[in-house]
This record gives structure tokens, C-alpha cells and sequence, in this order.
């Protein structure tokens, strides 16, 4: 028998939980509730503490555009490769803050010196002969001579500039266009000598046409010169 002021262990008091059954609110331990976490399972987002992932990198680990400690980046990343988020080109190498500088011979420069008189020989020559021979430019003949060598001097003197630059093309095109004009001027020595009334500058300017540009070509093909023009 209880005594009245105590309460019987098999009865419950209204507002104390029975030690049985579970309440609402109240959680057993054994028993896995929806929407709580399991003690043992990992969820997206949180990480597993014996567990490493993509996302985080190892502690001995570089990544590239990431420096290490000791200042080096990643042995997989090339020195002249850009690293991600760094603008391009990127870091130089040692190697490419060396320019190589192509050094002109002089037989290039008296080349091009003799390019440029050949050029002028030609229509100050023909000025030269029209006052020598009338005492003016006048007619149709002289007009178009000087015409004819003013055009070709232009030429000369661009190809010049060319084979100064080390252009291979312009060499060639500046001895083969001087195989053809020393052809013309050769004829017009030999008609010159035929005649027999030619005068001292006549002759000066026929010789200066037909030597001018051979000693050109000769000077261009001087040895140390096939080095420079074979870059192009």
C-alpha cells in the first residue's frame, strides 16, 4: 500500500512524462528522425573530417597561379605560359630579352652609294646632254628622254633602298634591271662612236652609265654580304 502524499510507480501524474512511451518534442536516442542529421552520414555541403576533396586543396599541393612558399610555381606550368588570370603574354623569359641585331657590311652601303649616283646618272645626264648638244630642252625627243630616265631613276633609287634594308629580291632585280639599261646605254656608246660628233660630256655620261652600275652589282655580291641578305 502507498501512503496517500506519494504517487504509485505503476500510475502517472498529469504533466510528468511516462519513462515508456515517447512524447511529442521528445527524441528517443535509438531512433533516426526525419530532417535530423544521422550521426554517421555527411550531407552536401558539410565535409567529412577523415576525407579530402577537389575543392580543397592538399596541404603539400601547388596550384597553378598559386605561388608555394618558397616563391617557385608549379613544376607543370612552362616559364614563357601565361598563368591563369594574368594578362598575356605573360612572364619573359631570359632568352627573349636578347634581341639579335643583323649588322650591315660596308660593301652593302657602297652598294647602295652606287645605286643612287647610277640613278642620278641618268636624268642629269640627259639634262646635261640636251644643254651640252642644243642649248636647251626642247622637242619631243629630249623631253621624253628625260621622262623615260626620270621614271627609271626612281626605280633605281627604290630598289636602293630595298637592298639597304637586306632584301635579296631587290639585288637581283637591281643587277638584272642593270644588265638592261647597260645594254641601251652600250648602244648608244657605240652610236655615239659611229658618228664621231660627241662631245666630251656625251662621253662622260655614257661611261658613267655602263661603270656606275657594275660596280654597284660587284659590291653587292662582295663576300659578308650573303649572310645579310639571307635572312629574306
Amino acid at each position: 500500500m502507498t501512503h496517500p502524499d506519494q504517487p504509485d510507480p505503476g500510475q502517472t501524474t498529469p504533466g510528468q512524462p511516462h519513462p515508456g512511451p515517447t512524447y511529442q518534442g521528445q527524441t528517443d536516442p535509438g531512433r533516426h528522425y526525419p530532417g535530423r542529421p544521422h550521426p554517421g552520414q555527411v550531407y552536401p555541403g558539410q565535409t567529412d573530417p577523415g576525407r579530402s576533396y577537389p575543392a580543397q586543396p592538399y596541404s603539400g599541393q601547388v596550384y597553378p597561379g598559386q605561388p608555394n612558399p618558397g616563391g617557385q610555381y608549379s613544376a607543370h606550368i612552362h616559364p614563357g605560359q601565361p598563368y591563369p588570370g594574368q594578362p598575356y603574354p605573360g612572364q619573359m623569359r631570359a632568352v627573349d630579352q636578347h634581341t639579335a641585331v643583323r649588322v650591315r657590311p660596308t660593301a652593302v652601303t657602297a652598294s647602295f652609294t652606287l645605286w643612287i649616283l647610277t640613278a642620278l646618272s641618268w636624268p642629269v645626264g640627259s639634262i646635261a646632254r640636251s644643254l651640252a648638244e642644243d642649248g636647251a630642252i626642247a622637242g619631243f625627243g629630249p623631253i621624253m628622254a628625260l621622262f623615260t630616265s626620270t621614271c627609271l631613276a626612281i626605280a633605281c633609287v627604290w630598289g636602293a633602298v630595298l637592298l639597304l634594308g637586306g632584301s635579296y629580291h631587290a639585288r637581283l632585280g637591281l643587277c638584272g634591271g642593270a644588265l638592261v639599261v647597260g645594254v641601251l646605254a652600250l648602244a648608244a656608246a657605240i652610236i655615239a662612236s659611229r658618228d664621231g660628233d660627241a662631245g666630251a660630256l656625251t662621253w662622260v655620261v655614257i661611261v658613267a652609265r655602263l661603270v656606275l652600275p657594275a660596280a654597284a652589282a660587284a659590291a653587292a655580291f662582295l663576300p659578308g654580304t650573303r649572310q645579310y641578305f639571307s635572312g629574306t
